[in-house]
């Protein structure tokens, strides 16, 4: 016994020094655990055999937890570790551990203004149009065969450096999203450039105005790594994005923000719509409206209504012929949108070729409840003929669709949500969505989707 107590001295006297460099450290995390129904996600699609595709019904319990650790090393030095666990009921409580963050953090980087982040971690500005900390909604691991919609592994590997000049603040965004790169070497040399990266630049600018206007320009490429199979001369995508939004506040409880943006650059042979020509122009361009409004009635303000509208526009790829041959590539790349989460349409559709219009209304019925519900209506910005269902279960990565080729309404849908905090850190929540497909859809394609999700999230 005191030959162990010697070495546990001798242990805690050598680890000391590797300890006194950290200042503070803090754990946390969440847990989350869903039930998820979903109907005709296929929207009663069949093949020629008449055998339905996709995803058709499922009833799934799954818990998503995440465990993060904060270590302060000085005033001016953190790191930052998550990990994430991801798995279906009954299966094994080790199958999928990600690391879902881990960077660190240096305020006062060189000089005073600069803050540099460097590592796995989030990515998310404005209101996640072009950025959105997420792939189109989608996720790797277990998730992709479960509900890749509802996954949070969607971190990016990059450095991101903050210049603060109140009230002008500038990011500098590097990611890398495909490398070619294992066990530290470089496959073949890379000679086909197969890396895929982003850049961005976003400055936030708050004019300081009774309205507490700001003002945000970005610019953003991504560029795609080739397939081994291209050659220089036919190469994979470029995408370069320009962007403005200004959000302002004309009176009280009245938010109103506008977002324009383009985009620039190359598509290549295989990622536009088959039986396109290699190296095409792009030219593409989306544009949105958004406003909320407290409403400032004294007889309902226990109840806290906030009333919601929004208006989205993503150019599309005109393919009524079933291909796309124009010269000008006019579909809009969804990037890394962080938008309509939670949605069916978000799940089914990626976001281009699409008008989107909804409104909502949110209230606090009861202490510690809030309810929402909205309405969205969904068209085709270009009439098409080559229309594929995203399936969120993996089953497929898509599935075919029936199509009028001279109809643009997509569909309609309709969502409510029930929100119960039980306490400051644990919440129960219900979703309901439906969504109803419009005339774009063929008679025997144009089932109800519908989808039921009750989760409880705890805070720790």
């Amino acid at each position: 016994m005191k030959k162990l107590f010697l070495v546990l001295a001798a242990a805690v006297l050598m680890a000391a020094p590797a300890f006194a460099a950290v200042q503070n450290v803090k754990v946390s995390g969440d847990i989350d655990s869903t039930y998820l129904n979903r109907q005709n996600f296929d929207l009663g699609y069949k093949n020629g055999s008449g055998i339905k595709e996709g995803l058709a019904s499922q009833s799934v319990f799954f818990t998503q937890t995440r465990l993060r650790v904060d270590a302060d090393l000085s005033d001016n030095v953190s790191t930052t570790v998550r990990l994430l666990n991801e798995r279906a009921w009954g299966a094994s409580s080790t199958s999928s551990i990600d690391l879902n963050l881990a960077y660190v953090t240096m305020r006062e980087f060189l000089y005073s203004p600069l803050t540099m982040t460097i590592g796995l971690q989030e990515l998310s500005f404005g209101n996640g149009l072009v950025v959105g900390n997420g792939t189109n909604n989608a996720t790797t691991g277990t998730m992709a065969s479960i509900a890749a919609d509802l996954g949070k592994n969607t971190a990016f590997d990059g450095i991101k450096a903050v210049l603060d000049y109140k009230p002008l603040t500038i990011d500098l965004v590097y990611a890398k999203l495909v490398g070619n790169h294992t066990s530290g070497a470089l496959v073949n040399g890379d000679v086909n450039k197969t890396d895929s990266n982003l850049y961005g630049i976003n400055a936030n600018y708050q004019l300081g105005d009774s309205m507490n206007t700001v003002v945000e320009g970005y610019f953003w490429a991504k560029k795609d790594g080739n397939s081994p199979s291209f050659s220089t001369t036919n190469k994979m995508n470029e995408v370069f994005v320009p962007g403005l939004r200004v959000s302002t506040n004309p009176i009280k409880g009245l938010n109103t923000q506008a977002e324009i943006a383009w985009q620039k650059g190359r598509v290549g042979n295989g990622n536009g719509l088959a039986g396109t020509s290699a190296n095409r122009t792009r030219e593409a361009m989306a544009a949105q409206l958004l406003a909320s409004y407290a409403i400032p009635v004294a007889q309902l303000e226990k109840y806290k209504p906030v009333v919601s509208g929004s208006y989205t526009y993503v150019s599309g790829a005109k393919n009524v012929g079933g291909a796309d041959t124009g010269k000008t590539y006019k579909g809009w790349d969804p990037m890394f949108e962080g938008q309509g989460s939670g949605t069916i349409y978000n799940t089914l559709f990626n976001l281009t070729n699409l008008n989107i219009f909804n409104v909502g209304l949110q209230v606090n019925p009861i202490q510690d409840v809030t309810a929402s519900i909205s309405w969205s209506d969904l068209f085709l910005a270009n009439k098409t003929a080559d229309l594929n269902l995203i399936q969120p279960d993996g089953s497929s990565s898509s599935v075919a669709s029936a199509v009028t080729t001279n109809k643009k309404s997509l569909g309609n849908e309709i969502d409510m949500n029930v929100n119960y905090n039980y306490t400051e850190d644990v919440l129960f929540g219900v979703n309901l969505g439906w969504f109803i497909p419009g005339n774009t859809f063929a008679k025997s394609n144009n089932s109800v989707a519908s989808q039921a999700v009750a989760h409880v999230n705890v805070n720790f």
